[in-house]
Formats: structure tokens, sequence, C-alpha cells
């Protein structure tokens, strides 16, 4: 995996991200998973909490895992959160800029970077995910097309609990909930149809979740 140009930033925030995500949580992050060689990478995983970001830095930063992370597009208009973002190496996704931001994903992709996507595009709440995950939606598919990118499926949990929907802030709580993000086996999308590809997407971090 090719270090991202923003690296040492990245690895900054994923230190910081490590230290504060404790504050809320405890956690059981997988240690050894399976990286493709060779081809590009492209990380999908559920999303249920703002905190999915947080856990998610600190989980590369634990792990020595760096990529180009698709984040809310309306993220990149706030102060300090914004430019915090390009530092990064943060690529902004909206419905707007969507072929923008799958143009941006590819050419990272092609160079040798690693992406992460999270492809139900929006925090999921508890009713939308009866069997674990949501809608997923076709970009993740076309990027993985337009590149021969190998799909990593990511699954994390408890998340929410530390950041509930529609709270403004984590709330602390006496005994931290536990957070376990865990890795499937890479594999890549098989059919030109993209909402099958979405479909077998999401379905492999379903497994995932209901292992957890």
């Amino acid at each position: 995996m090719k270090p991202i140009k923003q690296i040492r930033s990245f690895r900054r925030s994923g230190r910081f991200m490590l230290v504060f995500s404790r504050i809320f949580s405890r956690h059981d992050f997988q240690e050894d998973f399976e990286i493709p060689e060779n081809t590009p990478i492209l990380f999908a995983a559920n999303h249920r909490s703002f905190f999915d970001v947080i856990i998610a830095w600190a989980f590369f930063s634990k792990s020595g895992v760096n990529c180009h992370c698709l984040i809310r597009a309306d993220l990149f208009k706030k102060p300090l959160i914004g430019p915090w973002l390009h530092r990064n190496g943060c690529i902004p996704a909206s419905k707007a800029n969507r072929s923008e931001a799958e143009e941006r994903a590819i050419t990272e992709l092609n160079s040798g970077y690693a992406v992460a996507i999270m492809p139900e595009g929006k925090l999921v709440p508890a009713h939308e995910r009866p069997n674990g995950v949501g809608q997923g939606r076709p970009g993740i598919s076309r990027i993985a097309r337009a590149t021969g990118a190998t799909i990593v499926p990511v699954a994390i949990t408890g998340s929410d609990t530390v950041w509930p929907l529609g709270k403004a802030f984590p709330i602390p709580r006496f005994r931290k909930p536990l957070i376990k993000v865990r890795f499937g086996k890479p594999f890549q999308v098989e059919s030109d149809d993209d909402i099958k590809n979405v479909e077998t997407i999401m379905t492999n971090i379903k497994v995932l979740l209901s292992k957890m």
C-alpha cells in the first residue's frame, strides 16, 4: 500500500483520534487481517455514527493503514474541520459532486493509494438497518469497476452507543462502550451491474456484523 502524500498529517491525526476515542470507548480491533497486494485497495465500511470516522482513524493509526477517505462534502466548508479534512487527503462527496468525487477516488486508486468509503452514503438509523446495514449506493461499484480495485469489507459496532444519531457530541459513560472493528475477506466485483455489486458488498459487511 502506497503512503498517501498527506501521510504525516494522517498519522498525527490518527494518534490523536486513538487517544481521544479512548476517553469515550474501549476498543476491540482486529489485529491480523489480509491486505491485498498488486491491486488498488478499496475499504468499504458500514456507517451508524459520526464516531465511525474517529474510530476508523484510530484503527488506521494503530494498524499502520493509510488511505484517502470519502467524507460528506458539507463538512469541508466548516471552520477548523474543513481545513483539517483537506490536510488529511480526504475527498469531499455529495450528490451534487458525485462524478467529481468518483473521479478523484479513481485517480487516487490508479495512482496506487488506498481509498475508504462508507457505501450507505449517510448515517443509518437503527430502523433503516434491520439486518445490520442500510441500502448501499452504486458509486462504490463504479469506482471498483473503473480501477479493478479489491474491496476489503469493514464492520464497526458500538459507535452509535458512544455517539448516538441526533446528538451533538459523544456521550461520556461510567462504563465505556466496547467498539469492535473487523475486516472481511478481500474480493473483487464480478458483474457489470452496479446495483448487484453494491448488494454483494453490503452483504459481505452484513455477514461480518452478524459474527460480532
